[in-house]
């Protein structure tokens, strides 16, 4: 049975940050992060409860547990909302964004601020709806049939998206924490899978952020896209989530 939780806690635990400074005269620490022990100490927890949470036999804990290993962890609100979710379970399922009814919604929803570029996106980073302007953004995209117009993909694996976005590692780094958090309420999600599976075998670097489980949804930022004549332009995009059908749709603005 999947051990999402534990999985979560180690690989936090493993983040070098989290490595108390080294004291004058001593050894050189031979792991990343932190310990067990030193975990369970600093949440004020026994060391046989946290390795139970790390191997799946306690699946549980308070709400109290909870605070203190988000403390500890020094996970963002993000996180913290992640770890709750991973310990309550699923929740109720979004909307297929394949529905007409609301794909017409979206539709009419980014034809609304064209002409800038726009685009929604579900939770598994396909985009549902676009003005042409935030199709043309993807370089190719519009040449691909709707169903294949993923961003995590074209990210991760397409050579256009380096050149096209400056600031592609953080955006593309971005894409993957925000699919760990978009999909928390079911990560064993088979179409998730099928696209994990197909980005781990495409990307070594797809491999080693999923494996990081950082978590973060999208929001607003400012990054540089290049035009298709070579001009870096300065651009901001906001990020408007709709959580109850499980999209976000992001809108391009000139910066500030």
């Amino acid at each position: 049975m999947p051990n999402e939780l534990g999985e979560f806690l180690r690989a936090r635990r493993a983040d070098a940050a989290l490595a108390p400074p080294a004291s004058a005269g001593a050894g050189r620490r031979r792991i990343s992060g932190l310990r067990r022990e030193e975990i369970a100490t600093l949440a004020g927890i026994s060391v046989d409860y946290y390795v139970r949470l790390e191997q799946g036999r306690e699946t549980h804990p308070s709400d109290a547990v909870l605070d203190a290993l988000a403390r500890v962890l020094r996970l963002s609100a993000d996180g913290r909302e992640h770890l709750q979710r991973l310990r309550d379970g699923g929740a109720a399922p979004a909307r297929r964004a394949d529905d007409p009814g609301l794909a017409a919604r979206m539709a009419a929803l980014v034809a609304a601020v064209g002409p800038r570029p726009a685009y929604v996106l579900d939770r598994l980073g396909n985009m549902v709806a676009a003005t042409p302007e935030g199709l043309a953004l993807y370089d190719g995209f519009a040449e691909l049939p709707p169903g294949e117009r993923n961003t995590c993909r074209y990210l991760l694996t397409d050579p256009r998206a380096p050149r096209t976005f400056v600031e592609w590692e953080d955006l593309a780094r971005g894409a993957v924490a925000h699919l760990r958090a978009a999909n928390a309420a079911d990560l064993q999600d088979p179409a998730l899978r099928a696209l994990v599976a197909e980005l781990s075998e495409a990307s070594p670097r797809f491999v080693e952020w999923w494996g990081e489980h950082v978590v973060a949804r999208r929001r607003a930022a400012a990054t540089h896209v290049r035009t298709a004549g070579g001009e870096v332009v300065a651009r901001r995009f906001e990020v408007l989530h709709l959580p109850e059908d499980g999209l976000r749709m992001t809108i391009w603005l000139d910066a500030a």
